[in-house]
């Protein structure tokens, strides 16, 4: 039996669910409905039953079993496994923009809110203005090897883009859009690893004077990560609700290790002089958190004449030189750095609540002062 036209349509596609196919109503008109999660599978309702099918190669329609004799569990899989018997055509293409955001949806019930804004940032900005529009099954390896390769610049940029696109590549064929992920086998554009950088006194005064040069938005961004040792995501994400005249509160949701973050506010006199103009301090015109990171950074590299860094690094430039001038012990610093790990064990982070607000806030002060005579001795 050729599958009507009309059954190949997005719209006769629903989320099979056991309280949808419960609440299916006998009709005469026999309609199909095709499963979202898995292409090809359907359950047909007639005027006395409703029944599994699925769609095989060339067209032809076998039922797989009855309503409620067969549970939609074992249908399912009873699919799956003639999927994975024979090639079975997907009813549908769906262009690339749809699924994503789809994707983007789903998994956003899964990871944090920081997670998922990078998430979307790695696939929408390199990905969807090339390939948005196409089908999925039409893409190709060396579609994406295109985009990542511009990207190689910043080689730890095209690692992320490539790995979220391959995620995203990878839920396309558990969802059966796709029968193989154009990247399988493909190995990471560049090879991961353990930063050691630590810049130099008169390279941290050089990225600094550029950076208070460049001013708002990138500019700050980089001086708060210089002065309070953030990561770079957490303060392009900051929002002014987390900010008080004492302290920088950073909810788990927005930090990356998902522990509340607080410390000392030592840069409230920079953050005066930015105008309040969204809930975020750095906003994008999509009032998303800041992510113009690569032409902005190109900007500073060319001006400050520093090579070699990321703006990672100034946050382990921070804590070592923390550890180096010796203005903290290393519990201190693992607070100020909020991790999770290191000289404190999981144990004792039960037992030992205690916030180190006074130790961070003196370690900080000091910091400041070594800070500032740095900048003097390297001024140029």
């Amino acid at each position: 039996i050729e599958v009507p036209r009309k059954c190949l349509e997005m719209r006769n596609r629903v989320r099979l669910t056991d309280i949808t196919v419960r609440a299916l109503k006998p009709t005469t008109g026999q309609p199909t409905y095709w499963d979202d999660t898995l292409p090809a599978f359907g359950v047909r309702v007639g005027a006395r039953d409703k029944t599994f099918v699925l769609v095989r190669k060339g067209g032809r329609r076998i039922a797989i079993g009855h309503y409620p004799a067969m549970s939609l569990q074992d249908a399912r899989k009873e699919a799956k496994r003639l999927l994975s018997l024979t090639e079975i055509p997907q009813l549908t293409s769906p262009p690339v923009r749809t699924l994503v955001t789809l994707f983007l949806e789903t998994r956003s019930r899964q990871n944090k809110a920081a997670t998922k804004v990078e998430t979307e940032r790695l696939l929408i900005r390199p990905f969807l203005p090339t390939l948005g529009s196409r089908p999925i099954s039409e893409i190709k390896t060396q579609h994406i090897n295109t985009i990542v390769d511009k990207l190689m610049e910043t080689p730890g940029t095209a690692t992320h883009a490539f790995a979220a696109i391959r995620t995203f590549l990878n839920w396309a064929v558990a969802r059966r859009y796709i029968t193989h992920s154009p990247l399988a086998g493909v190995p990471l554009p560049a090879k991961p690893g353990e930063r050691d950088r630590v810049l130099s006194d008169a390279e941290l005064a050089a990225v600094y004077r550029e950076a208070l040069k460049i001013g708002y938005q990138f500019g700050v961004i980089i001086l708060i990560c210089i002065h309070t040792g953030m990561r770079r995501g957490e303060v392009a994400g900051l929002k002014w609700t987390y900010i008080t005249p004492e302290f920088i509160t950073l909810p788990g949701e927005a930090s990356k290790n998902g522990q509340q973050h607080v410390i000392p506010n030592l840069v409230g006199d920079i953050l005066k002089q930015i105008p309040k103009r969204s809930d975020y301090i750095f906003p994008s015109n999509a009032d998303t958190p800041f992510s113009a990171w690569s032409k902005n950074k190109k900007r500073i590299d060319k001006a400050c004449g520093v090579e070699d860094w990321v703006v990672h690094d100034l946050r382990r430039t921070f804590s070592t030189k923390i550890a180096e001038w010796q203005l903290a012990p290393p519990h201190v610093i693992e607070r100020l750095l909020n991790h999770v790990t290191g000289t404190m064990s999981p144990i004792a982070r039960v037992y030992n609540r205690a916030t180190y607000a006074a130790e961070m806030k003196i370690a900080l002060e000091q910091y400041e002062l070594r800070l500032h005579q740095v900048l003097a001795q390297h001024s140029p």
